[in-house]
């Protein structure tokens, strides 16, 4: 008997073939498929801030000079108007109540962004070196009237308004 470890030759080497051609055909069928569903996915982006709380210091050299008032415009997308309203530290209240303005929805169910803009570009025009707004939408409001109202927000016919919109949650 033969030890355990040895094996028994019998004539000559085997011959064995591995069948590729399922292999093969497998990937013909796989990468065509992977290189076409990979250009579905298109991923774009809307560049906004976030509001940070920060205590400013104002340089000395723009103490000597008088620096021109700032309005922050906010506006609430509710879901049925839109409320627009001004702050600035540096007006009195009953300045900013005046361009406060509110945008019902037309007959038609859709927001009046004409009217929005109208009222933002009054803001603009009495202070020129605002540049930011603040937008606050509820729950229920759709992704599109935000975009909506973020596209009024920076231009209208042609001339910019408030090119810094920050999206905000509502502090409840």
């Amino acid at each position: 008997m033969a030890g355990l470890g040895q094996r028994r030759r019998t004539g000559g080497d085997l011959e064995c073939e591995i069948d590729m051609v399922p292999i093969m055909n497998m990937f013909l069928v796989l990468i065509p498929f992977l290189l076409a569903s990979s250009s579905f996915l298109n991923l774009k982006a809307i560049n906004t801030s976030v509001p940070v709380m920060a205590e400013t210091s104002v340089p000395a050299e723009q103490d000597k000079k008088k620096p021109e008032i700032k309005i922050t415009a906010t506006v609430k997308l509710e879901v049925n108007r839109i409320s627009l309203e001004a702050t600035s530290s540096e007006l009195p209240e009953a300045k900013l109540k005046v361009m406060d303005a509110v945008v019902k929805k037309d007959s038609k169910g859709e927001y009046a962004y004409d009217q929005l803009a109208v009222a933002l570009l009054k803001i603009k025009e009495l202070y020129p070196k605002s540049d930011t707004l603040i937008l606050v939408p509820s729950d229920a409001i759709l992704y599109d009237a935000i975009v909506k109202t973020m596209d009024v927000a920076r231009s209208y016919e042609g001339q910019k308004l408030f090119p810094s919109v920050v999206i905000s949650g509502q502090v409840q």
